[in-house]
Order: structure tokens, then sequence, then C-alpha cells
């Protein structure tokens, strides 16, 4: 989670906080690529409909927040590439003493969504679906016996179901002769995997996943892709097949973990990647990371940190505080999820945690 993105979700959340007492509070959604020119005409003709609002506090309110937006405009110029984003209206909490506050916004991807608001609420849901969503990765780990279907979202890994086959082991028992079995087996063979497709297709087909990975032990998941039952759109997005040596719970934990080089820039790696730097340090004892509250706090103090860990479990009184303690002084920081086992050490060390520039003197 980058400052800029970890800054507006703050403001996401005090924006919903915020109630208008009449319709006064407005919200623009401007398109990428949408020409500003337009945007402003529309809100020159909104200003002249305010106008005939009867409630005289109500109706000041509203024209003096559609002027604020088209000076803000001005200033702006063009359309940022994301598109923009904008929140104005009267926040203060005494009748008839206004504070017309504004608020831009350039969403942290494309936009096509064009929207003009006079609400007593803002409306902030479009903007904040933006930064939920992220990639998500289908995952299947398989052999002969069984599969376990999970998705990977974010930091999360999540299993979403588990299957068992009816195939028997390599070598029967009792008289059946050895073709007959070997003929039968394949046979069951055949059945779990239509049974894995068809259940990878109700699970992913038509979902927003980036891709899938498969995993498992022997040719098993090899076979699976091979034998033509996995339907086109899916085959088509898998990303990758890496040998586990699980195929449940513990075999999408382990297929994450053996599939950095396709989840490179997902958060699950990069986290993963800062909190193993983390414990390398304190193993080792070289005196360049430290955790707990007090100790970062003086690390911070002093000037010494590279960059800055905190655990999403953290609460956000002491989030903000080291945050905004970091900001302005150019560190780096980086927001660790609690849902993943890295994540969760961080966060049992006490939820902060810094690499530092130079030994500690504290040593």
């Amino acid at each position: 989670m980058s400052m800029d993105e970890y800054e507006t979700l703050n403001l996401i959340k005090y924006l919903e906080g915020i109630k208008g007492r009449h319709t006064e509070l407005v919200t623009v959604y401007v398109p990428a690529g949408f020409n500003l020119d337009l945007i402003r005409s529309q809100l020159a003709e909104e200003r002249n409909t305010a106008s005939n609002i009867k409630d005289r506090n109500n109706r000041k309110n509203v024209v003096d927040a559609l002027e604020k937006i088209g000076g803000e405009l001005k200033l702006i110029g063009g359309t940022p590439n994301n598109g923009l984003v904008v929140f104005c209206g009267n926040v203060s909490e005494k009748e008839g003493e206004p504070d017309i506050k504004v608020w831009e916004v350039e969403p942290p991807q494309k936009s096509d969504i064009r929207l003009y608001r006079c609400d007593q609420r803002f409306i902030v849901d479009p903007l904040k679906s933006m930064y939920q969503q992220g990639n998500a990765y289908a995952l299947i780990v398989i052999d002969n016996r069984e599969a376990t279907f999970g998705l990977l979202e974010g930091s999360k890994i999540t299993e979403l179901k588990h299957i068992k086959s009816l195939v028997p082991g390599k070598f029967s028992k009792g008289g059946q002769s050895a073709m007959r079995f070997s003929r039968e087996r394949e046979g069951l063979i055949r059945d779990f995997y239509k049974e894995i497709a068809e259940v990878a297709k109700a699970l992913f087909f038509g979902k927003d996943v980036a891709g899938i990975i498969v995993g498992g032990p022997g040719p098993a998941k090899e076979n699976f892709l091979d034998s033509g039952y996995l339907i086109t759109d899916l085959k088509n997005r898998v990303k990758g097949v890496k040998s586990t040596s699980y195929t449940d719970e513990a075999g999408l934990k382990e297929l994450v973990e053996k599939s950095k080089d396709i989840l490179a820039n997902e958060r699950i790696v990069i986290e993963r990647a800062y909190v193993q730097k983390l414990f390398t340090s304190i193993a080792r004892n070289d005196n360049l990371s430290t955790y707990g509250e007090v100790a970062v706090r003086e690390e911070l103090e002093s000037g010494n940190v590279d960059t800055l860990l905190i655990s999403s479990g953290l609460e956000d009184t002491k989030k903000n505080e080291f945050y905004y303690k970091a900001k302005p002084i150019g560190i780096t920081v980086e927001f660790i999820s609690k849902e993943s086992s890295d994540g969760l050490q961080l966060y049992n060390l006490g939820g902060i945690a810094a690499l530092l520039k130079r030994p500690s003197k504290r040593g």
C-alpha cells in the first residue's frame, strides 16, 4: 500500500462520516480522458439550477460548493491520467456558519465513471471499490487422489473447495487382471479430471481473476491440463504449473510460495520480502532493524529509519501516528497485511518495525 493510497483511504473514511443537513454535499466523477471544459459547463448549469433551491442556507452552500469546484478545476487545467474525483461541501457542525471544503483525488486506475450528485452524503463507494480491487489468482493443487481449489487475494489465501477421487492405488488387489485394473483405474482418473474441470468452471469462469496457477506432486497436474477437460477460457488463463508436495490447504500456501516469479508484483510477495528481511536481520543480530513502539519511535526521531513496517492489525490511531511521523521526512512506509503467515508474525511482534539505514546505537 503506497503512502498516497493510505492517505486517500483515510480521506474516504473521513468523508463517509460527513452528513449534510440538506442535499449540500457535491460529488463529481470525471472519466479518464474526459474534457474538463465540459465538466465546467455542466457545473455552471447546475449552479444556475441551484439558485432555485428554496431553503436559503442550502442554496448558498450548494452554490458556493459548485463555485469552489469550478475554481479548483481551472487550477487543475486538464484531467489527470486516471480521471478525477472531487468532493466539496459544507462540513461545518454549526448551522448558519458554513465551512466549504474541497478535495480532489486521482483514482488508482483509469476510471470510466462520470457522475454528478448533490446529496446529504458524499458518493465514495465507486472510488472506494477501486482501492479494493486487486489482482486475484485462482489456485488449484491436484494429484490423482484429491484436489483443492483456492483464491489468492492480496495477501490472503482462501480455500474454496476440496474434493477426493475414487481412484485406487497403482496396484490391484485380489484376482483382477492387471490390464483390466489399469483400464478401470484410467477411467476413474478421467472421471476425476472431468470433476476438477467442472469445479474449476463453477468457481472461476466469468470471475475477475488475473490468472490460474496449478500445482501438485507428480504428473497429475500436467496430465489434467493436457486432458482437454478444462474449458478454453480457463486454460488460456493458466499462468504457471508448479510442483508441490501437498494437495490440501498446505499445498495452496506452498503453491503461492513457489510462484514468486509469477506473483513478483503482487502484495503477498512484496510483503513477504520485507518481513523476511526483518527477521533475517533480527536473527543475525546486526542492529539493522528494530521493532516495538518505543524502539521504532526513537529511530524515527533520530532519522535512522529506511523502511517502516506497519501491521494492518494495528489500531488506526497507532497506524496514523507512525505513518505521519514517517511521511514528512521521506521514509518508505509499507503496510503488511495480517492475513498472511508472514504478516501475522509482524503483528505478533507488536505490529510495528523498522529496517534501518545504519546500525542502531541501541545495540
